[in-house]
């Protein structure tokens, strides 16, 4: 049986000889506290690396991938070791001082373990 961990850690190291830091900003939103009339919501940051990469011509339709839209390969752990939580697509990702949303998400797990997150970013 193969160790996916393992493999999760590689791409990894992978991705910060060729990547920079990214921060994948997450909102969570709690219950709805009738006293506030609202649920109320936290941001939290998990500081990842990545490799941003323009798609190529050919990929742009105007509708699903748009002009200006990249692609990001997210690694699947935090710098810190931890493991990355799965990206939506009502998260937020910053490079560089940059914020850009999330139009659509791969997860690269042929089990439980995430190998690799591949985003399509799109500028806010």
């Amino acid at each position: 049986m193969t160790d996916y961990s393992k493999t999760a850690a590689r791409a990894d190291q992978s991705l910060r000889r060729k990547g920079g830091i990214v921060v994948l900003r997450q909102v969570v939103t709690g219950e709805y506290d009738p006293d506030l009339g609202a649920a109320p919501s936290a941001t939290s940051g998990h500081e990842g690396t990545g490799v941003k990469i323009a798609y190529e011509a050919e990929n742009i339709d105007g509708t699903l991938i748009q002009a200006g839209d990249q692609k990001l390969l997210l690694s699947p752990l935090q710098r810190n070791g931890a493991p990355m939580p799965t990206p939506t697509v009502s998260d937020l990702v910053m490079i560089g001082g940059v914020a850009y949303t999330i139009a659509n998400v791969g997860d690269l797990q042929p089990v439980d373990v995430s190998l690799l997150f591949t985003l399509q970013l799109r500028g806010v």
